[in-house]
């Protein structure tokens, strides 16, 4: 079967640092995925889950405006599977209750960030979920 009509999956991307969301934009869609974001307020990323839902995330753990505590809780309860990209591996206790979700410290290569979000879609069907 041919993935010609498959849409692209679509990525938050909640990240503070302007040099870090570009390049995670790009890593991202050069990989295949669309982008939403990137974002660098957890306000911003709420505003735009009001009418969106992506089919992952990539979330910072600490924002301009709050930590990512609440965006977490909104992907978590429309079961969008997210990972946790921080550089402040002391940050993990704020996500306690979160504490299965894949964590990866920065920095790591753009091909393991990568893998880790073909691994969030495994097991998803994204033929369904047209827009």
């Amino acid at each position: 079967m041919s993935n010609q009509f498959t849409r692209r999956p679509l990525v938050l991307i909640l990240e503070d640092e302007a040099v870090i969301a570009l390049n995670l934009q790009d890593e991202l869609q050069d990989a295949g995925y669309s982008i939403g974001g990137p974002f660098t307020t957890c306000s911003d990323a709420l505003a735009w889950l009001q009418t969106n839902t992506p089919d992952l995330a990539v979330l910072d753990t600490i924002l301009k405006d709050a930590s990512c505590d609440e965006v977490v809780r909104e992907l978590a309860d429309r079961k969008v599977p997210f990972l946790i990209y921080s550089g402040h591996r002391e940050d993990q206790e704020l996500l306690a209750e979160f504490n299965d979700v894949q964590w990866i410290e920065k920095p790591v290569p753009p091909s393991v960030l990568i893998e880790e979000c073909k691994q969030l879609l495994v097991g998803t069907d994204l033929k369904t979920a047209s827009a």
